[in-house]
């Protein structure tokens, strides 16, 4: 009976696996971003940062992170497995927020410790740096004038449909996060004796405004939405974040006699962390090499067939520790 048992179990999981296998289209994918440090006319002083979407997965983080453990009871961080496979829950700010350090700015080439294969049913792989290709196109663009490297990473990717796509987290370059906000305004607090302050630092009564708390601010940050509808479609969101100045409106530092009458608030050059945007939407093919090209960044990405999984991940039996035996019973 037991052996009808198991053999029933195990025809159940091969043809799960089986109907698993026939409905997963796994990709491997390669993105190299880099910064072009060539003067340029354009402004961008209006553009917003890149806004992410809940369900973005995160292979970055847990890679430079030196602690994902969580600092709170009931919040247990979020592994890369995590990341991967439970973003709703990770880009929460409740769990993601508990992140203990970071580096003041990102390697460039982000990668697993060891080779890594994707599995039926799982989330977005990180595969390791020994098992990128883009090395020479690497070396020759660097050896360009004015190019500075952001980022290298490779993955692998189960591709979906536009509404069930999960895009990939992308970031690099420094830190600003300790002289500005998210949103660009400098986090530095103005001389005392000034009568004005910028708006962002303080509010109209003359308190702390206190900044929107997402940190990091890094220098290249966004995603990257890969998804399939008949053909393969790159989606980029990413933005370029440079220090500059700007006019920026400005509120009494409190009300009084004269500063009842500045309500109208006066401009003023301030510190100011701008976005420039790459924002793009392509149908690519498998296989070829592409290139999306804009006035301050570059971007090199390769979609490449693989072979498919076919086996389940294997459970972690890392310190489990089976039950005592049943005592026999002596009746």
């Amino acid at each position: 009976m037991l052996r009808k048992i198991a053999i029933s179990i195990a025809a159940i999981t091969a043809l799960s696996h089986s109907v698993t296998a026939h409905a997963e289209s796994w990709f491997e994918v390669e993105v190299f971003v880099f910064e072009r440090q060539n003067p340029s006319v354009e402004k961008w002083l209006d553009a917003s940062p890149p806004t992410l979407a809940n369900n973005t997965v995160d292979l970055i983080t847990p890679v430079i992170s030196t602690d994902i453990t969580g600092v709170a009871a009931a919040l247990t961080g979020c592994s890369s497995t995590d990341w991967a496979s439970d973003t709703s829950d990770c880009n929460d700010p409740k769990v993601s927020n508990n992140i203990a350090s970071h580096p003041s700015e990102v390697p460039v080439n982000i990668g697993a410790e060891t080779p890594q294969s994707a599995y039926l049913g799982e989330g977005t792989v990180l595969l390791a740096q020994s098992q990128a290709q883009f090395k020479d196109v690497i070396r020759t663009i660097s050896r360009e004038p004015y190019v500075k490297s952001l980022v290298h990473l490779t993955w692998q990717q189960n591709m979906q449909s536009r509404r069930l796509a999960k895009p990939v987290r992308i970031f690099g370059g420094k830190d600003y996060s300790k002289t500005f906000d998210y949103y660009g305004l400098s986090v530095n607090k103005p001389a005392e004796s000034s009568m004005s302050m910028p708006m962002g630092d303080y509010s109209a009564l003359g308190g702390f405004y206190e900044a929107p708390k997402i940190k990091p601010v890094w220098e290249l940050d966004g995603s990257i939405n890969i998804y399939l509808n008949h053909y393969l479609y790159i989606e980029n969101n990413l933005a370029l974040r440079k220090p500059t100045q700007k006019m920026i409106e400005s509120t009494p530092a409190a009300f009084n006699e004269y500063a009842a009458l500045e309500i109208e608030g006066k401009k003023q050059l301030a510190p100011f962390l701008q976005s420039i945007p790459l924002i793009q939407n392509r149908r690519v093919r498998s296989g070829e090499m592409h290139y999306f090209d804009h006035p301050q960044l570059g971007i090199v990405m390769q979609i490449r067939k693989m072979d498919q999984p076919t086996s389940v991940k294997p459970i972690d039996l890392t310190g489990y520790k089976p039950q005592g035996q049943p005592m026999p019973y002596a009746g």
